[in-house]
């Protein structure tokens, strides 16, 4: 036997599980790989369990965690797939089979609505965004990976989508391009831009102000960042027992990068006043945010949490009465997503000049 999963030999397809079995045909040649594999007696592969080998077939195959769906005009990975009921697999399945009608499509759409999974025709909502607000030509938008068309997709839909841009956000695209050196980091100044309420007569008055402002806090936040890594992608258990214990520890869940780090801080003193260009109340601002996101997570912990389209991320958000946080797990690594204190119990920060609020 070639074939193995958790230890144990695969000496037939039909060992598989049932959505195991329904998801493989999803994976171009899969199913042929599989059969070769078995039958092989020069390699031998194993596996940790199912949702791995898809995965690994799918990775082994194609170079890329997630395969195309053509009539449903999705990418996804196999291991997002997993997660699915089998009427939901077996309604994807006649569908990328060429049996089009309006009830399976509808049939479809609802699939793809509950499980958030977003059509390549979704994903590139963005762009109307982008030249709404002048960044439609701006180089680094050009080439977008998964993850950050998301980005992207997310930012414009919470802006509005597309049709005419305020002063405010074109002001936000311009301060973002001039900082970001990742797509990702474009959505992550656009909002600092915007939660920042930078002031000033003009527009290169509130663009200088902006930039100053961000330049005196980003080096404050270099401790801010990174959390634990998993070798694996992590159950709920796992992620809220790795939580516990780097908060027991005396470290911190931080940020998966700067500029997120940055943006979470302009949220954290959002109160329409504009950021303080002053270094001390910046760096106060700072370690209030992160320790109040730390005291919440220890007091909150996770609980169920949602596998990201590409098969790789897990989002798990946490309400409190007076407070929200995210945890995201990307490539095996927790980090916090999001931490807001919730508008209607904004709390008096008189002593270092701010509210904390939430959007």
């Amino acid at each position: 036997m070639s074939v193995f999963i958790d230890g144990r030999s695969i000496p037939h397809p039909g060992q598989l599980g049932s959505r195991t079995r329904r998801v493989l045909p999803f994976i171009d040649g899969g199913q042929y790989w599989l059969q070769w594999a078995i039958d092989s007696h020069e390699h031998r592969y194993a596996f940790s369990d199912e949702g791995m080998m898809l995965d690994g077939v799918q990775q082994g195959l194609h170079g890329s965690r997630m395969t195309w769906l053509p009539n449903a005009g999705v990418q996804v990975s196999p291991v997002k797939l997993l997660s699915l009921d089998n009427d939901e697999l077996d309604a994807l399945r006649q569908l990328e089979a060429g049996q089009p009608s309006n009830l399976l499509s509808h049939e479809v759409q609802g699939v793809l609505a509950r499980h958030s999974l977003l059509s390549n025709q979704a994903l590139g909502a963005y762009r109307a965004f982008l030249v709404a607000v002048g960044a439609g030509d701006a180089p680094l938008l050009q080439q977008l990976d998964f993850r950050e068309s998301l980005a992207l997709c997310q930012l414009a839909s919470e802006q509005g989508g597309q049709g005419h841009a305020s002063e405010m956000q074109a002001e936000a695209a311009r301060f973002a391009l001039l900082h970001a050196r990742r797509p990702i980091e474009f959505a992550d100044y656009f909002r600092f831009y915007q939660r920042s309420h930078p002031t000033g007569s003009s527009s290169e008055l509130r663009l200088e102000r902006a930039t100053h402002a961000l330049q005196t806090l980003l080096p404050m936040l270099f401790g801010y960042l990174d959390g634990p890594q998993l070798p694996h992608l992590p159950s709920p258990d796992q992620v809220r027992a790795a939580i516990a214990e780097t908060l027991a520890a005396n470290r911190q869940i931080g940020y998966a990068r700067i500029s997120l780090a940055a943006q979470q801080v302009a949220q954290f003193m959002s109160d329409g006043s504009g950021v303080p260009l002053d270094g001390e109340r910046l760096r106060e601002a700072a370690r209030r945010q992160l320790r109040s996101a730390q005291e919440f997570l220890n007091s909150h912990p996770v609980s169920h949490g949602r596998l990201g389209q590409d098969g790789a991320s897990v989002l798990f958000a946490i309400d409190g009465s007076k407070e929200q946080a995210v945890i995201q797990v990307e490539d095996n690594v927790i980090t916090l997503l999001d931490y807001r204190r919730i508008r209607r119990f904004a709390e008096d920060e008189a002593e270092i000049g701010y509210q904390a609020d939430a959007v």
